[in-house]
């Protein structure tokens, strides 16, 4: 089988830095769906304000944190293109490479499954992939928005999604730790040891640069 007909998971971020919550999440969702994992580091995300890190460095560090990992790989496809990283683009893209027959997910936290509304075209994106949102048992409460949306889309097993390759939504439970990058760059300004929430090489690597240090999480007028 070629490698353009495996399942393939999208994991879009700014990994600012990439950390083990991100890790867990890609482990979960592959061993689930027996699928490949792709990194995708946005350039400008539209909903968040602009990262620390380069892109450069956010890249080095997603390529070192998945070395070790055969099921994972980084596509740096958004940094590539430029400007705003819209999510809808990135599937299409995916869509024209892989065809239409493979599964395509895309895997999304709590918190951009319950601000999908505000994307650009959300309800265009189970046109190119199925939607997987992970979660923390029973935090799920879903915006008035997104009701109908899941009445026609959700289904409840893997099979069920599994069943076509793309216009399903599907929630994993328990796939997400209690981490977030803002809370490590906090620790890291604040002379901590976040080393526990990092994987040993970027960890060394954040080190090196130096990233999240005082002086560099002051952000410059606009």
């Amino acid at each position: 089988m070629s490698e353009a007909s495996l399942d393939l998971a999208i994991l879009g971020g700014t990994f600012d830095p990439v950390h083990t919550g991100h890790l867990q999440i890609a482990k979960v969702v592959s061993d689930l769906l027996s699928a490949r994992i792709c990194w995708v580091p946005s350039n400008v995300p539209p909903h968040k304000p602009s990262t620390v890190a380069t892109p450069d460095q956010r890249l080095t560090m997603l390529r070192l944190a998945v070395s070790d990992q055969p099921e994972f790989y980084v596509d740096d496809l958004e940094l590539d293109r430029g400007d705003i990283s819209y999510t809808l683009e990135t599937l299409k893209i995916f869509r024209r490479r892989m065809g239409p027959l493979p599964r395509l997910y895309f895997i999304l936290g709590m918190d951009a499954y319950q601000s999908l509304p505000s994307w650009q075209g959300w309800q265009q994106l189970l046109d190119y992939a199925h939607l997987v949102v992970c979660r923390r048992e029973a935090e799920h409460l879903p915006a008035p928005s997104l009701l109908a949306f899941e009445a026609s889309h959700r289904v409840a097993t893997t099979d069920m999604l599994k069943s076509s390759a793309h216009g399903r939504l599907f929630f994993v439970d328990n796939a997400v730790l209690p981490i977030s990058s803002t809370e490590i760059r906090a620790q890291f300004e604040n002379k901590g040891n976040p080393s526990a929430l990092l994987d040993p090489a970027v960890y060394a690597y954040i080190l090196k640069e130096p990233l999240y240090t005082a002086s560099k999480l002051i952000r410059k007028p606009k």
